[in-house]
């Protein structure tokens, strides 16, 4: 699937990871390492009660170490990303962060309240976690090195679903861009506009600020040299140490049941592809329907059928 995708043109292409065959697999590890996808990596902390509530395995954090371990010998990137849920491993945020600015392999995380839909349905709703729960957490575990102030609404998708933000390090220190300008006053260049006021501004930041950021690529490096340049920031000269030298913090929060509404869902630029080519928001796959409705049409397929499938009072063909 990586090769089919990079053979067609596609910039960036992500492999969603637990880490467990990288940890043990020498040959699929070869095979990831020869083709260099980025790689999206579940780690949600350090505790054995983290991965037995929300895994149900409480001794995968070995196995995960070791994955990132390898690739980063197979000169691989990764984010982490850890699900967070209230009462599991808020406390665990500011250790992931640290962790994640030491590993060699680690160029962002992407921090995610959990959302209450599938296999993990039980909660209470009033007691959900947000995204300014997280950020506060992050700025009282790490001392200050991350502070709720430092990180902004990513303009697409809805404002409530993203927040980022982005530090230059040195391995002596973290900086986060927002404290080097006021962000506020650039990223207005990528607000719904009909006509941008200046095209450099607005394409330089609207690839740093957007969820298809991936750091450690060269791409990403680019757009880093292009944002630094049009916003006065003297940095890194070459595209390497542009992009390897900048970390990213995202939060993505998905909707779910209890917290679904259709204007978000109506900006979401995160979509899943049904069997029959159409395009679904992310959170409408996971809380309409949707997701069974793919079930069904490739089933259909396996059994070639023709039958229109009904769904939701109509026909699907």
């Amino acid at each position: 699937m990586v090769e089919a995708a990079q053979a067609r043109g596609i910039r960036q292409v992500m492999i969603n990871t637990n880490g467990k065959r990288l940890a043990d697999d020498d040959a699929f590890l070869a095979q990831v390492a020869q083709l260099k996808p980025s790689l999206y990596f579940q780690f949600d902390g350090f505790a054995r009660n983290t991965y037995a509530t929300l895994r149900g395995e409480p001794d995968l954090l070995s196995t995960k170490l070791r994955a990132l371990d390898r690739v980063a010998e197979a000169g691989l990137s990764v984010i982490l990303v850890p699900a967070v849920e209230q009462g599991v491993n808020l406390h665990e945020v500011g250790r992931i962060v640290e962790f994640g600015l030491t590993h060699p392999a680690v160029r962002g995380i992407n921090f995610q309240p959990a959302f209450h839909s599938g296999r993990h349905p039980d909660h209470d709703p009033l007691q959900r976690l947000t995204i300014p729960d997280i950020t506060r957490a992050i700025a009282e575990q790490t001392g200050g090195q991350f502070l709720q102030s430092d990180f902004l609404p990513i303009p697409c998708c809805f404002p409530t679903c993203n927040s980022v933000s982005y530090a230059f390090t040195n391995g002596d220190g973290v900086l986060p861009l927002a404290r080097l300008i006021n962000l506020e006053n650039y990223l207005d260049y990528i607000a719904n506009r009909v006509l941008p006021d200046q095209d450099a501004i607005r394409s330089a930041l609207e690839a740093l600020w957007s969820s298809a950021a991936v750091p450690g690529t060269a791409s990403f490096g680019a757009d880093v040299l292009q944002a630094c340049t049009v916003c006065g920031i003297t940095g890194p000269q070459d595209l390497g140490a542009a992009g390897n030298s900048l970390f990213m913090i995202l939060l993505q929060d998905f909707l779910d049941p209890w917290t679904f509404t259709q204007k978000n869902v109506m900006k979401c630029c995160k979509a899943v592809l049904l069997p029959d080519g159409k395009q679904i928001p992310f959170c409408a796959y996971n809380n309409v329907g949707y997701r069974e409705l793919a079930r069904a049409q490739l089933a259909r397929r396996r059994r070639g059928s023709a039958t229109p499938l009904v769904f939701e009072g109509g026909p699907v063909q």
